[in-house]
């Protein structure tokens, strides 16, 4: 169990070092972390699987300034953390991975206020030349906010891992079945988000075609992805042919047309 905390731990602490530290490379996607979490426990099918999922369901959960929905991060990795270590599906990783995520929002607001009351101790460092002192505090700053993710994924494990299986092994089977139909709700859930926020007109046609791709002629994701993949280059290189004809058009300036006239 100890050796399950510390890679769940340094899962956590790699995630939150990506954003602080390394200029946020997408490491903390859902897909990734609950990979590396798979990987790390033994299970890297059952991770990608879970990450791929999770995905879908955060996919239209945006962080703007500081207002964060929800701790994707957190809620996947424990989400596949639990699901992988107490031997379930993806619809427990899935119900136990929203409520997480949106639990450690207050984690990350209460850490984000606590860097914030530095702010003080920098300006004074910066005013009195103590330049040795604001790096040193810099980079503890830095480095500790992904400790603290750390030892916060080190206990979770070590104290909640029994009691999610003990929960989950005396659940019912009507609230089992409950889960699964709400496990396979939430990715749609995801992509409602996301079409919110894109929805236009001019895509309708694009949405009732992967609609029919998938329910009537039953194709693979993969295959209506790469479907979309083709249609989207083809209509940015339509788009590039029209952007550069209308250039090569442009009627020149009534300067430009007088100059011509008395040159001639």
């Amino acid at each position: 169990m100890i050796l399950n905390a510390l890679a769940i731990g340094f899962t956590m602490f790699l995630g939150n070092l990506s954003d602080t530290a390394l200029g946020d490379p997408m490491l903390r996607r859902p897909l990734v972390m609950s990979s590396i979490v798979g990987l790390l426990l033994g299970d890297l099918q059952t991770g990608v699987i879970i990450g791929a999922t999770l995905e879908v369901v955060f996919l239209g959960m945006t962080q703007i300034g500081g207002a964060l929905p929800s701790d994707t991060m957190t809620g996947s990795i424990f989400g596949a953390a639990f699901a992988i270590l107490t031997d379930q599906g993806t619809e427990v990783a899935l119900t136990l991975a929203v409520p997480i995520s949106m639990l450690a929002v207050f984690i990350n607001q209460i850490i984000l206020f606590l860097r914030g009351t530095l702010i003080v101790r920098f300006n004074s460092y910066i005013d009195k030349g103590e330049f040795k002192k604001f790096e040193r505090l810099h980079l503890t700053s830095t480095f500790g906010v992904p400790v603290i993710y750390g030892l916060i994924g080190f206990i979770g494990i070590m104290l909640g891992t029994n009691a999610i299986e003990r929960l989950v092994s005396s659940l019912p089977d009507v609230v089992m079945n409950g889960l699964t139909i709400t496990g396979q709700l939430l990715p749609a859930l995801g992509l409602a988000l996301l079409l919110n926020m894109l929805w236009d007109k001019k895509l309708s046609f694009f949405l009732l075609l992967g609609f029919v791709l998938s329910a009537y002629l039953e194709l693979p994701l993969i295959a209506i992805a790469i479907i979309g993949a083709v249609i989207a280059i083809h209509s940015g290189l339509k788009d590039k042919k029209i952007s550069d004809l209308a250039k090569s058009n442009t009627i020149k300036p009534a300067t430009d047309l007088e100059d011509d006239f008395f040159d001639d």
